[in-house]
């Protein structure tokens, strides 16, 4: 099963009626022919994505000298 989520508002003989963004989890072989036709996209479970980098820390800035 794969989750699609709907480009516009569509019907289909097996999979159903389906609202424009709507998402819902279909056979593989009706999302690959949805998605092949423009009226769906594949959405990835966040899940199923790598975990993120952590981004560096900044390096604290060098205090000012006082003036003499």
């Amino acid at each position: 099963m794969k989750k699609i989520r709907a480009l516009r508002q569509f019907s289909h003989y097996h999979a159903g009626n389906f609202d424009q963004h709507e998402t819902r989890a279909v056979l593989d072989e009706y999302a690959e022919a949805l998605i092949g036709m423009g009226l769906a996209e594949e959405v990835i479970d966040p899940e199923h994505l790598p975990e993120p980098e952590p981004e560096p820390e900044p390096e604290p800035e060098p205090e000012p000298e006082p003036e003499p």
